[in-house]
């Protein structure tokens, strides 16, 4: 029996589901959201029924990776393919609800859990019993996950686990981000500086770039499903972390964020 084909010729697969899944498995960040994207347009050429991006190992995920499902999301609208988003993990399903995209992507909505609010002034970061880490690296996409990686293994030895790692990775990670996108004028050569300093109540993470004076309160709070080039990040931030202060010509850009450490997260 001849397969149906369609007007282009192709073999008729719209019943079938195709899966895609990043890689590497376990992140879709800025480092590898746009391939995602460009493997999504490939399937799409093959007329399926369905598209399901596996997010099952996805482990972190950033404004990147947002854009990136969001790109897939209108591209299969487009194409007339069903899309969805399958097995997504408790970390996936966090930064979706960060960014109100829960009915974008069919996830039941999850309230989040208050914050904990304690007083700055109490956080004397020049008393003894800190434990310090300090990093410096040139421009490079790869320093983005590099150092994450290393502020995520600061604050799990400082105790902090589940969804409070998470929060941490998310805003580390937009903040690397940032550095590399908008404050190293010259990629490769301006330098991206990482400090972490941990003790049982808290984590406090800086990130410090050479970029141009910018002031974070005049990007007004983006609309999460438009996801615009600029301002998600500093968004992601706010709403992972407990203080996020940022300060300008010093030289560059530096914010400082902190997390609250709870009973291990």
């Amino acid at each position: 029996m001849e397969k149906a084909l369609l007007p282009d010729g192709s073999p008729d697969r719209r019943n079938s589901e195709v899966r895609l899944v990043p890689a590497p498995e376990n992140s879709l960040c800025f480092e590898n959201a746009a391939g995602l994207v460009e493997s999504a347009q490939s399937l799409l050429q093959q007329h399926p029924a369905e598209l399901v991006v596996e997010l099952g190992q996805v482990e972190l995920i950033d404004s990147s990776g947002l854009r990136a499902l969001l790109h897939i999301r209108k591209a299969c609208e487009a194409a007339g393919v069903l899309f969805r988003l399958g097995s997504p993990t408790e970390c996936v399903d966090r930064i979706i609800a960060m960014s109100k995209l829960n009915g974008f992507f069919g996830i039941p909505y999850r309230r989040r859990a208050a914050r904990p609010v304690e007083p700055v002034a109490g956080l004397d970061l020049q008393a003894p019993g800190w434990k310090i880490s300090e990093y410096r690296a040139v421009s490079d996409p790869s320093v983005i996950s590099s150092l994450r990686e290393r502020a995520a293994r600061a604050a799990g030895e400082a105790g902090a686990e589940g969804e409070t790692l998470c929060d941490i990775q998310i805003a580390v990670g937009e903040a690397l981000t940032n550095a590399y996108k908008h404050g190293s004028p010259r990629k490769g050569i301006s330098q991206i500086q990482m400090r972490c300093m941990t003790c049982p109540a808290a984590i406090v993470v800086e990130v410090q770039d050479e970029g141009a004076v910018f002031d974070p309160d005049d990007a007004s709070t983006p609309e999460p499903h438009k996801m615009r080039d600029h301002g998600m990040g500093i968004y992601l931030m706010r709403e992972a972390m407990d203080v996020v202060e940022f300060e300008s010509d010093c030289p560059g850009n530096r914010v400082r964020m902190i997390k609250w450490l709870r009973d291990g997260g």
